[in-house]
């Protein structure tokens, strides 16, 4: 049997670039890293003459999506500040997922902005959460940490 490579997400983080080339800091208390919504636009190049009455199609342009994150919000951290001082500056910034700390010598890299700072969640039985949404604009890339 082979035996799966899959790990489990404890030790990756977030980072924020700032400046240029970019120093990183990773968001602190992030509980959950999610990057959805990437898509491919669809042309439809169907013609008279398709082959056995079906549709053809090619890619289009390529939605990189958004990235959601969920964290133990703490208004006294500074990166949690910065978050909301990104979005209102509206800045297109790099960011980084480190998977380093989860065992794989890669990181995910792009650029964003915020999108949405974060809705903030206060109850008494659990931490105080917080989410923040990164709008990605361009191209992702796997590479290896330099």
């Amino acid at each position: 049997m082979t035996l799966s490579t899959g790990k489990t997400g404890r030790g990756t983080t977030f980072m924020l670039g700032a400046g240029s080339p970019p120093d990183f800091t990773a968001v602190a208390n992030v509980s959950s890293i999610n990057l959805a919504g990437q898509n491919a636009e669809e042309i439809d190049f169907t013609h008279l003459q398709s082959t056995g009455g079906f549709r053809e199609f090619k890619q289009g342009f390529k939605d990189p999506g958004t990235i959601s994150l969920e964290l133990h919000f703490d208004p006294t951290n500074a990166t949690h500040v910065d978050l909301l001082d990104r979005f209102i500056s509206g800045d297109v910034f790099d960011w980084r997922i480190n998977f380093q700390g989860a065992g794989w010598e890669k990181w995910w890299t792009g650029q964003g902005f915020i999108q949405n700072p974060g809705d903030v969640t206060i109850n008494p039985n659990d931490p105080v959460g917080g989410t923040a949404t990164v709008r990605i604009t361009g191209q992702t890339s796997f590479v290896d940490p330099t």
